[in-house]
């Protein structure tokens, strides 16, 4: 998981949650040290428990807003937005490898002349148009290689095809995030 972020200068920033507690803070012993008058010096802090990612506001002044509610302390859903200050924040899943290539390629076309509007009508077309059917796992048996010598038979190997390797599994969700840049 991950929070993403703009600091005041308009750099979009990205922060890697693990399983190590992180502090959101105006200190500069914070992990997240955010420039803001109304930022506590150590305002919040994330920590993973139980498989799953809670935030808990430390006694802060301003306090810590999810989803537009104060809280104390909740869990959070990839999607949740959190703001510190004047501070806002995006947890979410961090993007796949498939994801990053779909938005390098997006980039390229938008660099080659392509508006928002055609982009997102190939993508409709090409969710509109149906998957070509998966190839079903087959079984099949592989005779085993000659013995060198006189004696039992080898039993036969069954083999069973398996998907590629770095293939996407089926049902993982990811995010694709489309940004307009700056005019």
């Amino acid at each position: 998981m991950r929070l993403r972020y703009a600091r005041k200068d308009g750099t979009q920033m990205e922060f890697e949650l693990g399983d190590r507690p992180i502090t959101i803070g105006r200190s500069p012993e914070a992990d997240v040290v955010v420039l803001d008058e109304k930022v506590s010096r150590v305002h919040c802090g994330i920590r993973l428990w139980d498989g799953e990612f809670f935030i808990k506001d430390l006694k802060s002044r301003n306090g810590t807003v999810v989803n537009g509610q104060r809280v104390e302390m909740i869990r959070l859903n990839p999607g949740d937005r959190i703001r510190v200050g004047s501070t806002a924040f995006l947890f979410e899943q961090e993007a796949s490898p498939q994801t990053d290539d779909a938005l390098k390629e997006m980039q390229q076309a938008m660099a080659d002349g392509k508006g928002y509007s055609t982009i997102l009508q190939e993508i409709v077309e090409d969710m509109a148009e149906p998957a070509p059917p998966a190839a079903p796992a087959t079984e099949q048996a592989i005779p085993a290689a000659p013995a060198a010598k006189p004696g039992p038979a080898k039993p036969m190997i069954k083999k069973t095809a398996a998907a590629k390797p770095g293939a996407p599994k089926t049902g993982t969700p990811f995010r694709v995030v489309i940004r307009k840049p700056a005019s």
